[in-house]
C-alpha cells in the first residue's frame, strides 16, 4: 500500500513538470493499463491525513492492513473531511478499534 502511493505520488510529479504527457503515457511506461494507473493515482484523492497514515505504515507487511481497492470508495469522497469516519471505520475492521484517530500520524494509542 505504501509504495502504491509513493507510486500515485512520483507520476503526479511526472505529469505536473512535463516529464510525461499523460496517465496513457505513464501506463505504456510503467507497463501497465490506464485503468490501473488511474486506479493508484485515485489515491491522491485521499485527504492528506489519510495519504500520512498510510505513508507511515511499514512498507512491508506480508499482508497489507489496508489494501488500494478497499480505499477506493473513499478517495471517491469528495469532501475530505467526510473521509475520516470510512477511514476510521476500515482501520477499524482491519486492526481492531483504536488505531486511526483524526488529527494522529500514526501508530497505536498512547
Amino acid at each position: 500500500m505504501v509504495e502504491l502511493l509513493r507510486k500515485a505520488l512520483e507520476w503526479q510529479a511526472l505529469l505536473e513538470c512535463g516529464e510525461v504527457a499523460s496517465r496513457a503515457a505513464i501506463a505504456g511506461r510503467e507497463g501497465i493499463t490506464r485503468a490501473r494507473v488511474t486506479h493508484v493515482m485515485g489515491m491522491l484523492s485521499l485527504a492528506p491525513e489519510i495519504r500520512q497514515h498510510i505513508l507511515s505504515m511499514p512498507g512491508t507487511v506480508r499482508r497489507p492492513a489496508i489494501t488500494e481497492r478497499a480505499l477506493r470508495p473513499i478517495a471517491q469522497v469528495e469532501d475530505l473531511g467526510d473521509q475520516k469516519l470510512p477511514f476510521q471505520d476500515l482501520i477499524s475492521r482491519r486492526n481492531g478499534p483504536g488505531l486511526y484517530k483524526p488529527g494522529r500520524v500514526c501508530g497505536p494509542p498512547g
